[in-house]
Formats: structure tokens, sequence, C-alpha cells
């Protein structure tokens, strides 16, 4: 008996560790992964674990993809090279059903608390490379260049960590702690905007900065004012004081006028080709698609005729979901990030603002990102809306079940 009460709690002890560990390589976060799925088994009580997921408001959106994505192997071809894995990512939101069946309780605060001190960490690992003195080895090395999509990666968590640190802010009456938050704040902030190389977690940043804002709006419309301020004298100085951040937006700038006068974009801006000739896959076959893992093939031979690069993903998830799985499965795929922004916008406690910047954040990486499709980003999202969702109940007539914090 003992034992098995210990079991029980496994699962929550390891999810509520699991955030701390994204800032680190993506084989540590796997293998935390596989230690909470163990722990699941090893816990037992499956009857009321499943029960848990099927009144999560998430259930039914995530279920429609899971079956749309079968149907659709069984429809269309499976003769793909990379059939399988492209089959696997599209049920990437099955590992948040498993991660909210352990339900809600006191692990939800801890997994915030390590979150937070993993950006933390993270954003002194940046500083620490600004200063050239972070070691060399292989656990820093997303720190010490800018090596894909991990880095991006980090750019983005640390802007999901400023946001929510933001949103938590007190009264100024609690001076010492909101000068304390707004410090951590800004120490985590400011990587994102001189030193992680990446403009999609600068927008990301902006986005849930300017939600925070919004929030602060409905509880006191002094300090909303006060704050948006602060935020737009941080970008002009940003714009002034770093060139890469002013470098790298200026040349996306270009890269669009390049391209729409009928010029070959830069390297930095080649997905604006990507996405015209995913867009000429999509018009062949618009409603149901092309078939589960079909776009590289398909891509690298329009590649080979217009004499340009191959890549293994359009960078963008909504196109990838039209061109394998048509509009049919853009709108699977709508439906639950839509879900996630109704549930956050329902519910009436801080989870819910947590819930609203991580779908912002969904939305926005999936158009220039393979923000679902690799798992490096798609399984780090996956345990953070587990947060949130964590005993998030389906609708009732009148409003969201959620946990009292």
């Amino acid at each position: 008996m003992n034992f098995a009460g210990r079991c029980g709690q496994w699962p929550q002890k390891v999810l509520s560790v699991l955030p701390f560990l994204l800032f680190f390589p993506v084989g540590v976060v796997y293998l935390g992964v596989v230690v909470v799925l163990l722990s699941l088994v090893l816990a037992g009580d499956y009857r009321k674990r499943w029960q848990t997921m099927r009144e999560n408001a998430m259930f039914w959106p995530i279920v429609g993809m899971s079956l749309l994505t079968c149907v659709a192997a069984l429809v269309h071809s499976h003769s793909a090279p990379a059939f399988l894995s492209g089959f696997a990512h599209y049920h990437i939101y099955l590992f948040l059903l498993l991660f909210v069946s352990i339900g809600k309780g006191d692990w939800q605060d801890m997994a915030i608390k390590a979150f937070i001190a993993g950006a933390l960490c993270a954003a002194t690992f940046f500083y620490l490379n600004g200063l050239e003195f972070l070691p060399h080895i292989g656990l820093f090395k997303s720190y010490l260049s800018y090596a894909g999509n991990k880095s991006i990666l980090l750019g983005i968590l640390l802007a999901l960590a400023a946001g929510w640190l933001l949103c938590e802010l007190p009264p100024l009456s609690s001076r010492k702690v909101f000068f304390v938050r707004l410090g951590a704040f800004i120490y985590i902030a400011a990587p994102v905007l001189f030193l992680t190389r990446t403009r999609t977690a600068i927008i990301i940043l902006m986005l849930v900065c300017l939600l925070a804002s919004l929030r602060f709006l409905r509880l006191n419309w002094r300090g909303a004012i006060a704050l948006m301020t602060g935020l737009i004298v941080v970008l002009v100085v940003a714009w002034g004081v770093s060139g890469d951040f002013n470098e790298r937006m200026m040349s996306a700038f270009d890269d669009v006028v390049a391209y729409a006068q009928g010029q070959k974009p830069s390297h930095q801006g080649i997905r604006l080709e990507i996405y015209a000739l995913t867009m000429q896959i999509i018009a062949e076959k618009p409603w149901t698609g092309h078939g589960i893992a079909t776009w590289e093939p398909l891509y690298t031979a329009l590649a080979v005729a217009n004499s340009t690069y191959s890549f293994a993903t359009p960078h963008n998830d909504y196109l990838l979901y039209m061109a394998e799985m048509g509009i049919i499965g853009l709108a699977a795929l709508l439906w639950i990030w839509f879900k996630q922004l109704a549930v956050g916008w329902r519910m009436p406690d801080i989870n819910g603002v947590r819930l609203l910047m991580l779908g912002m954040a969904l939305m926005v990486g999936g158009m220039f990102n393979a923000i679902l499709r690799d798992a490096v980003f798609g399984m780090p999202f996956m345990i953070l809306l587990a947060i949130p969702l964590a005993g998030v109940q389906n609708e009732s007539k009148s409003a969201v079940v959620s946990r009292v914090s």
C-alpha cells in the first residue's frame, strides 16, 4: 500500500521538474519524458487517468486530429520515405493528454517555479557566452553558437518565461516583490533581444508583453500605461544598441521587398521561396492534401526544377498541414489551437493568461518554424501546456471548470 501510494506521486514529481530541463540538450528532455511515461505506468490507476483525460477540455480536439490522421494514412499512399515519423508527428498532442492525466495539484506551481528557474539559468548562460566565459562543451552547444531549432527554442522559451513573470507582477504596494520580479523579467527578456538571434522569439516576446499589459489594463490602467511605455522604451533602446537585432529585422523586411519585386531573397529570407513553392503543391490537392510525409519529396522535385535548395519542412506548420492533409487537416489543427485560446480566455485565474501566451506562441511560431513537426519544439510545448491545462474540464453550459489558484 505504501509503495503504491509513493508510485502514485511519481508522475507529478517528475513532471514538476521537467520544465527546468527544457533549457538543456534535447536528449535530456526526451529522457525526462521517458521517465514521466514510466512513472505513469508504475503509478497504475489507469481507469482514473483515462477518465481525467476524457474530461479535459482539450480531449476531443486532440482525438479529432488523431482520428483524421489515421483516416488520411488509410486513404493516401504509404510510400513516402519518412511516413512513420511523419505519421507520428501529427499525434504529438497525445503526449499532452498523457501529461494532463496526472491531474491538478501542487506540482503545477512547482513546475512554474522550475520553468522560471530554468529560464534564469539559460539567461545566465547567454550572458556568460557574451562575456566568453561559458565553457565550450556539448552541454552548452546551443548557447555558444546559433545551432538551428534548439537555439530558436531557447529564445522562445525565454520569451514565454519573461511573459509569465510579467503577468505575475504584484501591485506597487508590494514594492519588494514587485521589483524582484521586474528585475527577473528584465534579466530573462534582455537575451531575447540582444543575444539569442531569433526573430520569432522577439515577436513572441512583444506579443506576450502586450497580453500582460492588457491584463494590467483590467486591473490598473495606470500600471498598464506605465508598463507599455517601458516596453516601448526597451524596444527603442534595443533597436539603437543592438546591431544584430535591427540588422535581422531589416534583413527580413528587405527580403520581403526583394521577393515581391521578383528578385532572389537572401539565405535568411529563403522561407519566402519555400512558401511560394509549397503553395504550388497545395494548389494541386487543396482539400485532401497529398498524404502524410509527402511534402519533402514533392518539394525536392520542385526545388530541383527551380534550381533552389531542398528542405525537410516548409518552416510553416499551416502550409505543411495543408500540403499533406489539405484544408481539412488545417481545420483540425486550428480547432486545437483556437480551443486552447478559448479555454485560456474563460479561465478565471492567471493560468488562463499563461495558456493564452502559450497558444499565441504556438500560432506565431507555426508561421515561421516547424513548431509541431519537429519534436524539438513540439515536446516542450506539450510539457508547458500541461501546467495550465491539468484539471481543466470540458465546458459546461456556463463556463469552463478550472482549478482554483
